[in-house]
């Protein structure tokens, strides 16, 4: 009986182990953190997102030790990944416009008296519909509404079929009806978002000059943009066909539209 008993807990002590590593992993991130010590906590975050898998609240971590550390390209990136995760994350939202703020103050210092915007493009109406739908939402969330929505449309239906009284026939045809439109439409949003990958980038590097080729020796723009700054990926250019991208063709606006090289730049989803 006992070997049975010393069993389990050596099963229990191996299944907790993990668990427990990566507890105190976390913690000697936060310390250094909470010390001032953002390079060390970058390690340590990074590490434990290697090794155990990432969370909104991890990339969050992680993005702080990079804010901290003057590094808002990093930062962006670890703040927008953890946002794909969660869109709910209000901390991570705050601190992606408060990154924003700081970058758009950092290229309009670039600027030098050239008259040229800044501002991103403006999502269309319909593009700002997608977002909401593919981008705000999980798939999970749309996915759960979806059976809501038809657990509606059976309890409608049961009412149709089952009671005699008009209005309550009429109440679970035209409710049975509806519910089902919104639940077929709660299905089409949650394959819309679990289908959505990111074509945004954000920039590494502390200052950057878009390229009109893809090529170290093509024309530079006039202005630098500096790191962290948000980018919509247009193209990518490899060595090879399904090698990773060496150039990404990125835009912010109609006024900086060009190539920026993979050292440069980082997607938000690779």
């Amino acid at each position: 009986m006992s070997h049975y008993i010393h069993y389990i807990l050596s099963l229990v002590a191996i299944s907790l182990f993990p668990l427990l590593a990566s507890a105190q992993s976390t913690a000697e991130a936060d310390s250094a953190y909470s010390q001032g010590d953002y390079s060390r906590a970058v390690i340590l975050y990074d590490s434990i997102a290697r090794q155990k898998g990432v969370s909104s609240e991890l990339l969050f971590n992680l993005g702080n030790a990079y804010a901290r550390g003057g590094d808002y390209g990093n930062a962006m990136v670890s703040y927008l990944r953890a946002l794909r995760i969660d869109p709910s994350n209000s901390h991570a939202k705050a601190n992606v416009l408060y990154i924003e703020s700081k970058v758009a103050e950092n290229n309009r210092a670039e600027l030098k008296g050239k008259k040229l915007s800044l501002d991103p493009d403006a999502p269309s109406f319909f593009s700002s519909i997608r977002n909401f739908i593919v981008r705000d939402h999980l798939s999970d969330s749309w996915a759960l509404l979806a059976a809501i929505f038809f657990i509606l449309f059976v309890a409608c239906l049961a009412a149709y079929i089952y009671f005699r009284d008009v209005l309550i026939r009429k109440i679970g045809f035209f409710g049975g009806l509806s519910t089902l439109f919104l639940s077929v439409v709660m299905v089409v949003f949650s394959l819309m978002a679990a289908s959505y990958h990111s074509n945004e980038g954000v920039i590494l590097s502390p200052k950057v000059k878009l390229l009109s080729e893809a090529s170290t020796s093509a024309k530079e723009m006039p202005v630098a943009l500096t790191r962290g700054t948000r980018l919509s990926i247009l193209d990518t250019q490899a060595m090879e066909e399904g090698k990773v991208p060496e150039w990404y063709k990125v835009r912010l606006n109609s006024d900086f539209v060009g190539w920026i090289s993979a050292k440069d730049f980082l997607p938000v989803e690779p």
